[in-house]
């Protein structure tokens, strides 16, 4: 009797060092990484969804500090390709081409640039996490193979009406922010100044046949964005009467992209801006994206047609959601088909990795952020 109770003992004994140690693993978290909190961005963030959004160089510099935690992505971190950079599911949309045709796409480019595609892939999968904590990312993963390897995939009917929705808003200003042909002011807009006025008319000018030889400029304010990646950035609205109709143009700041830690280089902006529009959109993209310099910062020009519009998942039921961010990865799928050398390779290699294993690295990057969200509220 004595022996069994000696045995009962020492096993207690052990299972009482082993359980906090268990415990401590399923608790470890990502190791920190310095970084300064634009306090304006954080007080604008909801929920850490939106803090993601706001810091993206963050999600890149915690991957690159604990690439020996994050094994699945370092294992894929050798194809190198074309990152959209801010891939998150409400950075897709419709985006209204040169012939009119709707395209779902991304929206935001600013981050984008050469970049291990897989990083592209695993921010998704956190933002979605962050999103819908039930969010299947076995179902994630199929429908970006699917698109990597250029595959047909069911278009949910949600994609479908947004598609509809933005052809047949078409190319004109939306009638929200326009009024008797000004741009209707906010407490973000100040006027322009001269000097900006004058390299704003210069930069009309210089599209040539892109817009009507009888263009007119009727409006122009500068303004700015408090939340998300790009908050705080220098922006320009214009409003221009083209050929009779309303069109607006925005003038957008474009500083380092946020894949900087993990770039394999960092073409000069224009290159840059150039190819994710060739990545993202095709030859079908419009002619009125380009790139100037306003007061030596780099600016992107882009259309604000009333045509081009965003995912919000607020808008749309759970269920509809499930079927929009698997098409989102389906679209960030087909979108790195573009630049991936061996596309079926990889969609094998990421087919390999088992269900636990993409649950454990997405877990512990959408942990560390629901934790930093926390942490940069409370100071």
């Amino acid at each position: 009797m004595k022996f069994w109770v000696k045995i009962m003992t020492g096993f207690l004994s052990i299972l009482a060092i082993c359980l906090p140690l268990q415990s401590l693993a399923e608790n470890i978290d990502l190791q920190d990484v310095p970084y300064q909190f634009d306090a304006t961005k954080v007080k604008a963030s909801e929920d850490s969804f939106h803090f993601l959004r706001s810091f993206v160089d963050l999600f890149y510099l915690t991957y690159k500090a604990n690439e020996n935690r994050l094994q699945i992505i370092s294992n894929l971190a050798s194809v190198n390709g074309w990152c959209v950079g801010d891939a998150h599911a409400e950075n897709f949309g419709v985006l209204l081409q040169q012939d009119a045709s709707a395209l779902f796409t991304m929206n935001d480019m600013d981050d984008s640039g050469p970049c291990p595609v897989a990083l592209d892939l695993y921010r998704l999968m956190v933002s979605s996490r962050l999103y819908d904590p039930n969010t299947d990312l076995d179902k994630i993963i199929e429908a970006y193979t699917q698109g990597l390897k250029n595959k047909k995939f069911d278009m949910p009917s949600s994609i479908s009406d947004l598609l509809k929705k933005g052809a047949k808003s078409g190319f004109v200003a939306s009638d929200k922010k326009i009024k008797d042909g000004k741009i209707i002011r906010d407490p973000q807009m100040i006027e322009v100044t001269t000097s900006e006025k004058l390299q704003i008319l210069k930069a009309i000018q210089a599209y040539g046949s892109a817009l009507s030889s009888k263009v007119q400029v009727l409006d122009m304010v500068s303004t700015s964005k408090i939340g998300g990646g790009s908050g705080g950035l220098l922006r320009y609205e214009v409003l221009l009467n083209n050929n009779g109709e309303m069109l607006q143009l925005e003038f957008k700041e474009e500083v380092k992209p946020s894949i900087y830690p993990v770039a394999t280089s960092i073409p000069k902006t224009g290159q840059r801006i150039s190819e994710t529009i060739a990545m993202a959109q095709g030859p079908k993209a419009s002619k009125l994206y380009t790139v100037v310099q306003i007061n030596k910062k780099d600016m992107m020009i882009r259309p604000r047609f009333s045509g081009n519009v965003g995912v919000t998942l607020d808008d749309s039921s759970k269920s509809e959601n499930k079927d929009i961010i698997r098409f989102e990865a389906y679209t960030l799928g087909l979108i790195h088909s573009h630049s991936v050398k061996d596309s079926d390779g990889l969609a094998k290699l990421i087919n390999s990795i088992s269900s636990k294993s993409w649950e454990n690295d997405v877990d512990l990057m959408a942990n560390y952020f629901d934790r930093k969200y926390k942490q940069a509220k409370q100071n």
